[in-house]
């Protein structure tokens, strides 16, 4: 490209600028902190994610953060609601995305950066939408719509497995043809943020295929539900929890859980808060006017552990077993989503450099005007939903017909649920931080 060309590109990157100003260099952090404190404080004001969502301000990731404030409020129709809003968009433009459409994406992240482009997410956050459906629905009692959410939630599942191949396949080779040396001074950073932790096989979240036959298994579709526990079991075989519902699907295989006079609790329990993104900064060496090195600044996202609630639960003296580790879910799919950004952060600095040169040569105010242009949008997108939990635990009991004591790990009861004598039930406690819990009872 010609020195007018790049000057060209210049004007151009600052006129897609003047549409996302803000955003692009001040990122999103402050925002998604707030959402933070308003999930955790139970402050149920919907009225700016509403806002959001209405003037089409990143609605799937307003519409997934929204579903899950309403959760925690207990509001499962306006949370269905939410998650309605981030389906149909995913639907509509993440889904059907054209090759002018991934283009116009890519040219913004380069110019720019990708705080520009309207938030996708993640597949791993998709099957998690279907599942907080399924479970909304089946407070409501709609066990129709339930038994339709789960379904879908599992079939995304198995469409993202075919998807992931493709495409990390692609920017794989893609990743080659980049600045080596650059590639190879970021892999030594990530290196055990990739690879330091066990990844689930092909995409899979345990917990959907867990939770989806125990609800299967309580609502009497004992085929099904072995099925799935089945499925569960094959990816963790040493977990007991899971082996003994599994056995207890067996056991009512020609039957019904319903039918038994045997009546039994799930205690269904969210951990703590997941893995989120955060920015680092990373001086890379690029090769671009010579063989001399140019070292430079590259902004990329990282993800960072949070903070765990009650690290188990105590119910009759038994504790609450881990069935899904969603931090492992969420590293699983970064580490394959990693070569894309990669490739698309150094593009990025090397269009942004080269330009900077070019327009150096043709004033200092134009090259001073690109050097503040580089550091003001050298930002990454730390964008994702952050109301998910750290992992997922389970434990059955026998019902006796006495209430249910839940005890935190020191012994001290966080609440106490009666059960009909003929009644299963599905006990679901969500607790982001110690004394911060949310408990949803539903029978069968």
């Amino acid at each position: 490209m010609t020195k007018r060309g790049f000057v060209k590109l210049f004007f151009t990157s600052i006129f897609i600028f003047s549409f996302y100003g803000c955003a692009v260099i001040s990122g999103y952090e402050d925002s998604l902190n707030n959402f933070d404190n308003n999930l955790e404080s139970k402050n149920c004001d919907y009225t700016q994610i509403e806002e959001k969502i209405k003037e089409n301000d990143d609605p799937i990731l307003w519409g997934i953060q929204g579903g899950s404030l309403a959760r925690n409020c207990f509001a499962y129709k306006k949370s269905n609601g939410f998650f309605d809003e981030a389906e149909e968009k995913y639907k509509q433009t993440v889904d059907k995305d054209t090759i002018f459409d991934n283009t116009l994406e890519a040219s913004k992240s380069i110019l720019v950066n990708n705080n520009a482009n309207e938030y996708e997410g993640n597949t791993y956050e998709k099957v998690m939408v279907n599942t907080y459906k399924a479970l909304n629905y089946v407070s409501l009692h709609d066990n129709v719509n339930a038994r339709i959410e789960f379904n879908r939630a599992l079939d995304r599942q198995r469409r993202a497995k075919d998807y992931f191949r493709s495409e990390i396949e692609k920017e794989q080779v893609n990743l080659e043809k980049e600045n080596k040396a650059a590639k190879n001074t970021v892999y030594k950073q990530y290196d055990s943020l990739l690879n330091d932790f066990k990844a689930y096989p092909d995409f899979i979240n345990p917990f959907t295929t867990y939770m989806a036959g125990i609800y299967f298994l309580l609502d009497g579709d004992t085929i099904k539900a072995r099925d799935l526990l089945k499925e569960s079991m094959e990816m963790q075989p040493s977990n007991e929890q899971i082996k003994s519902d599994y056995e207890l699907s067996n056991k009512y295989f020609d039957s019904s859980l319903r039918e038994s006079k045997e009546k039994y609790a799930w205690i269904i329990y969210e951990n703590g808060k997941g893995m989120i993104k955060d920015e680092t900064r990373i001086d890379i060496p690029l090769f671009i006017f010579s063989r001399n090195v140019i070292y430079t600044g590259i902004a990329l996202p990282k993800i960072v552990e949070r903070n765990s609630s009650y690290s188990y639960l105590d119910i009759a003296g038994k504790n609450t077993k881990e069935v899904c580790n969603m931090d492992n879910v969420i590293k699983t799919e970064f580490k394959k989503r990693f070569p894309a950004i990669l490739s698309e952060a150094i593009a990025n600095t090397i269009t942004k450099t080269i330009t900077q040169k070019q327009l150096n040569d043709t004033s200092p105010l134009a090259g001073f005007l690109g050097v503040l242009y580089q550091a003001l949008t050298n930002k990454t997108d730390v964008r994702s939903w952050s109301a998910l939990p750290k992992n997922f635990q389970s434990l059955r009991i026998k019902l006796d017909g006495k209430p249910i004591e839940i005890k935190n790990n020191e012994g001290k009861i966080i609440k106490e649920v009666f059960i009909p004598n003929d009644k299963n039930a599905l006990i679901y406690v969500k607790s982001q931080s110690v004394g911060n819990n949310i408990i949803h009872k539903i029978l069968f």
